[in-house]
């Protein structure tokens, strides 16, 4: 199961949808909010059903591991209990990028940083969820520390000089 409609959601539920039997997405709003040709993917994904006005109430365990999610219909009110192995929940990403605001580049709330990490002042890396970026994970995170620890490096090798 997948919990929430945007695009972090879809592609969630995209990757799950090729790995599982069956994939449930619920959202509480009456359609997805991603970008259209992640919809249409996931739309056209067999084993994947969607659970529109929809929200997760009570999760159920089961033998000390999740085994069912109870789902309140918003519209009707109606409680319905669906079998669930696991949950996903995606419902939104926010960086906490208000400190830099006029200070640094920022796209949205996002920072604006190259495949270096350095913004637009010299010297000051993103690194992470803060950062645009197409792909937000740990591992991405991390490597951007990488990146960014070993590019200060340089600079500061630099100015040592």
């Amino acid at each position: 199961m997948v919990y929430g409609g945007g695009n972090t959601a879809v592609e969630d539920a995209l990757y799950l949808a090729r790995l599982c039997e069956k994939v449930t997405v619920v959202y509480r709003k009456p359609k997805l909010e991603a970008t259209a040709v992640l919809v249409q993917a996931l739309e056209a994904a067999e084993n994947v059903e969607f659970k529109f006005r929809t929200r997760i109430t009570e999760l159920h365990e089961e033998d000390g591991r999740l085994g069912a999610v109870s789902l309140k219909d918003l519209t009707t009110g109606e409680v319905e209990r669906l079998e669930a192995a696991a949950v996903f929940v995606a419902i939104g990403n926010v960086p906490n990028s208000d400190l830099f605001a006029g200070q640094l580049e920022l796209e949205g709330e996002f920072i604006v940083a190259g495949e270096d990490c350095e913004t637009n002042v010299e010297g000051v890396y993103a690194v992470g969820d803060v950062r645009t970026k197409k792909l937000r994970q740990v591992v991405t995170a991390a490597a951007d520390g990488a990146i960014a620890a070993e590019a200060a490096a340089a600079l500061l090798a630099q100015e040592s000089l």
